[in-house]
C-alpha cells in the first residue's frame, strides 16, 4: 500500500513521536474524505435503484409518460440497469467497512501520541519511559499501515490534507527537550515506520528553527 506520512527535518529524537503524531492525524483525515466520497457515491446509487423499481412510487407519476419525462425516465431506467450490472464489482459496502475500521485506528493512535506529547512538555524531556511508549504505540502503527484499503492514494486528496495538518500542526508548535543527546541518555531518532509519498518534500524544511529556539513548555 501506499505510505502517507508528514517528515520534518529536526534531528532531536523526540520528532520520532511528534512526525508520527502528524502522520496519525494526516491519515485520519485522508480516509475521513475518502470514506465520505464512497458514502456519497453509495446514497446516489441506491437513490437511482430506487427511484427506478418497479414498485417506486416516483416511476407511477403522469410526467414520465409526458413528451419531456418520457426520454428521461428512458435515460434513468438505462443507468439503473448499468448500475445494477457493476455495483457488485465496486464492494462498495466493504470499501465503506475497510474505511470506518482504519479510521478507528487512526484516530486511537492520534490519541496515544497525543497523550505522548503532552508527557514530554510535563516532564520536559523525552526519557527512557517515554521512548519504550513510543515503541509499544509503533507496534499498532504497523498494524494499520499494512491494512490500507488502497493500492495507491488519491494525490489531490493528500496534498489537501497535508496542508490542513502542516497548518495545524506546525513545527513551532512542539516542544523539544534542551538536553543534548548522547549515546549514555537517548537513543537516536527513530526512522519512520513509513515513507514519503511520491513527489513529497520534507515538512517545515524552511522552519527548522523555531522547534529548537522555542523556550520550552510550562508543565
Amino acid at each position: 500500500m501506499p505510505s502517507r506520512c508528514i517528515v520534518s527535518t529536526e534531528t532531536h529524537p523526540v520528532w520520532s513521536v511528534y512526525d508520527r503524531l502528524r502522520t496519525a492525524r494526516l491519515n485520519h483525515k485522508y480516509y475521513c474524505r475518502r470514506l465520505e466520497r464512497y458514502e456519497r457515491l453509495n446514497f446516489w446509487i441506491e437513490v437511482v435503484l430506487l427511484a427506478t423499481a418497479p414498485s417506486s412510487a416516483i416511476g407511477a407519476l403522469w410526467f414520465w409518460d409526458s413528451a419531456i419525462g418520457s426520454p428521461i425516465w428512458k435515460a434513468l431506467a438505462t443507468v439503473a440497469a448499468i448500475i445494477v450490472m457493476i455495483k457488485p464489482l465496486l464492494h462498495i459496502p466493504s470499501r465503506i467497512k475497510d474505511y470506518e475500521s482504519i479510521i478507528c485506528g487512526y484516530r486511537a493512535l492520534e490519541f496515544d501520541l497525543q497523550e505522548l506529547r503532552t508527557l514530554i512538555e510535563q516532564r520536559q524531556a523525552y526519557d527512557h519511559k517515554l521512548q519504550t511508549e513510543l515503541r509499544k504505540i509503533l507496534k499498532r502503527e504497523k498494524a494499520l499501515v499494512t491494512k490500507g484499503p488502497e493500492p495507491r492514494e488519491h494525490a489531490a486528496t493528500l496534498k489537501k490534507c497535508q496542508d490542513e495538518v502542516l497548518s495545524e500542526l506546525p513545527v513551532s508548535s512542539f516542544f523539544v527537550p534542551e538536553d543534548h543527546i548522547n549515546a549514555h541518555s537517548s537513543p537516536t531518532r527513530l526512522p519512520s515506520s513509513t515513507t514519503t509519498f511520491a513527489g513529497a518534500v520534507p515538512a517545515d524544511a524552511s522552519s527548522s528553527a523555531d522547534s529548537t529556539t522555542r523556550p520550552p513548555a510550562q508543565p
